[in-house]
């Protein structure tokens, strides 16, 4: 599992929730939670946030809880994962994760793992209903050589702003058959991603009833 990297995408400027990033669950700015969870278990995760102005009290938020951040391209996303990408080896595998989901963590992402390397998988996306997982447990995987080839074709705007449109384009084995069963007792409905107000005042009740917020598994989140 040395061989493994979380990127972790976050911005100010979010349209339907302003500055949700910096919003604070269980006292814990949602940017830096996402983050510390997602590296509970020893993942390393580099934040990539775009270098505009509005997004200097993120930047100096996540520097506080002394995490590692890189800044680049605001609207060429993609381009900030290529940053990553470039310095590490060429069959390593990038989580991608992003800070309107906080409830991925380090256990969570060794589970994906485990399967991303059993299927054979080149590109990996956990929102597909084959694994029965609840809207907001989402990460993508794919290795930085794939990542770094997709990035040096001309790629849209949507390419570019989402980052894995363009891997799940170019692969041919991202489509699956059946559901998997492993993940079914802990399927809800209930949207578990902050996009909005009410998805905010959600999440900050589930994780309110948590002890170690950052420690609590997926899991037992749902549970509550």
């Amino acid at each position: 599992m040395s061989n493994i990297r979380i990127i972790l995408q976050a911005r100010t400027l979010s349209y339907r929730l302003l500055a949700k990033s910096l919003l604070p669950i269980s006292g814990i700015p949602l940017a830096v939670l996402c983050a510390k969870r997602l590296g509970n278990t020893g993942f390393p995760v580099t934040i990539v946030i775009p270098k505009i102005k509005i997004d200097d009290t993120l930047f100096h938020t996540l520097k506080k809880y002394k995490l590692n951040v890189i800044r680049g391209n605001h609207t060429d996303v993609i381009s900030r994962y290529v940053k990553v990408a470039k310095k590490m080896k060429s069959n390593e595998i990038i989580i991608r994760a992003t800070a309107d989901n906080p409830l991925p963590d380090g256990y969570f992402v060794k589970e994906m793992v485990k399967l991303f390397e059993n299927f054979k998988r080149n590109y990996m996306c956990t929102h597909e209903k084959f694994f029965n997982l609840p809207y907001g447990l989402a990460v993508q995987l794919f290795r930085a050589k794939d990542l770094l080839r997709v990035s040096k074709k001309k790629l849209s705007k949507k390419d570019k702003e989402h980052v894995v449109v363009a891997l799940a384009k170019d692969r041919i084995n991202t489509s699956y058959k059946g559901k998997l069963k492993t993940y079914k007792k802990f399927y809800v409905k209930d949207k578990l991603s902050i996009d909005t107000l009410d998805d905010y005042i959600k999440l900050e009740k589930m994780f309110r009833k948590c002890k170690n917020p950052i420690k609590t598994k997926w899991q037992k989140i749902i549970k509550k």
